[in-house]
């Protein structure tokens, strides 16, 4: 997972990832958006799945629900 929010912290990710009761994943903050941009997210509620050989499999520009998202990486996992 990556968050492109610059003020994230390590502890407001475990926060965030403990209230969603999102399993624990890697995690890293994209402060520079050099990420970001390699994916063409420009909006913060940007998500973004890539499978294990680098291709992007899904996007969405709005608050993805759990279940799709569940669904999404279940597929690439």
């Amino acid at each position: 997972m990556v968050s492109t929010d610059p003020e994230d912290t390590p502890r407001s990710i475990e926060e965030f990832r403990q209230r969603g009761e999102i399993v624990p994943l890697p995690w890293t903050i994209d402060r520079r958006g050099e990420i970001s941009r390699a994916l063409g997210a420009n909006a913060l509620e940007t998500t973004v799945i890539v499978d294990r050989e680098g291709e992007i499999v899904y996007r969405d520009t709005e608050s993805t629900d759990y279940e799709t998202l569940e669904s999404e990486l279940e597929e690439v996992l």
